[in-house]
């Protein structure tokens, strides 16, 4: 009988830690599975064990977006400009792009803070990290990273159906403009940031690559800098065939018009200077769209007076 006995145990202890094996490798799987793993525009990869509830928002488009994606309930904390939709002018504001409010952030014990290298300082940002609070750098420079941008905010806060759902309206929307205009003739662009420097930006910009997008042509695209200052002996040298700026409120800038002293000038000459509300073409968010579409109708405006002088 004990002969008998010693092989059955022999079975009965291996057929057991193959079950409990086999239950650890499930609930290893299972815990992989349910991680929330998402890549940020610096590359960075981030883990996160459940969707995040309180999140901080260091600049407006972040705000637009994870409102836009259903997670606006999520946003603890917000900058300066966070102006849209009309519910996020009531989310604590935590400072500005000049300075933020550190022991304001820290207090509100968020899961997760969004920054904007552009627009955040990187002395600020380090103390943050310092103190352990989590960070996804957000810095769209293209239209899919927009579209990118929307679908990591509805993964983090367990939007992904409504996420889904504006970024197939979003690309629809762009690729109606992309089919419409960038194949059609080329008009020069000057866009112009700021007048005291006289500041525009490079090709590596959402910007310029929305000036693409309605087959216009970035006149300093090829500069090394993202935002390099330029003269305005270099403009009138290129000459360009319309010219635009937002500035930094909803009115037109008084600025845009001191190009009308230039006369030679192409867009003087033809009355091309327009002017875009920055809400809608310096936030990389799924509004940028629309200000697109403006630039689109104010460039094809040239590009029919080239046609029909």
């Amino acid at each position: 009988m004990r002969q008998t006995f010693f092989p059955l145990l022999i079975v009965l202890v291996s057929a057991l830690s193959i079950n409990l094996a086999a239950s650890f490798e499930t609930h290893a799987l299972n815990s992989e599975q349910s991680s929330i793993i998402v890549v940020d525009d610096d590359g960075v990869e981030h883990v996160f064990d459940q969707p995040l509830k309180r999140i901080v928002s260091l600049m407006p488009h972040a705000t637009e977006l994870l409102f836009e994606v259903g997670a606006g309930e999520s946003i603890v904390g917000a900058v300066q400009y966070s102006d849209y939709p009309e519910a996020a002018k009531s989310i604590p504001r935590v400072g500005g792009y000049s300075a933020l409010n550190i022991e304001a952030i820290v207090a509100l014990k968020p899961d997760l803070l969004i920054a904007w290298p552009e627009g955040n300082r990187n002395r600020e940002l380090d103390r943050l990290k310092a103190l352990g609070l989590p960070i996804l750098v957000s810095d769209p420079r293209e239209f899919k990273d927009i579209a990118n941008a929307l679908f990591v905010y509805g993964k983090i806060t367990d939007n992904n159906t409504q996420a889904a759902a504006a970024i197939d309206k979003f690309n629809k929307k762009l690729t109606y403009l992309r089919t419409t205009y960038s194949h059609q003739e080329k008009v020069s662009v000057f866009y112009q940031v700021w007048n005291a420097p006289l500041m525009t930006q490079n090709g590596n910009t959402f910007i310029s690559h929305a000036i693409e997008v309605c087959g216009g042509v970035n006149i300093f695209s090829d500069l090394a800098m993202t935002n390099p200052q330029v003269s305005i002996e270099s403009v009138l040298v290129q000459n360009p065939q319309i010219i635009v700026a937002s500035g930094m409120g909803q009115a037109r800038p008084e600025w845009l018009d001191d190009w009308r002293q230039y006369t030679r000038l192409q867009a003087v000459e033809n009355s091309q200077l327009y002017h875009i509300a920055p809400e809608l073409f310096q936030r990389p968010s799924s509004r940028f769209l629309l200000g697109t579409e403006q630039l689109c109708a104010a460039i094809q405006k040239a590009r029919e007076i080239k046609k029909n002088p």
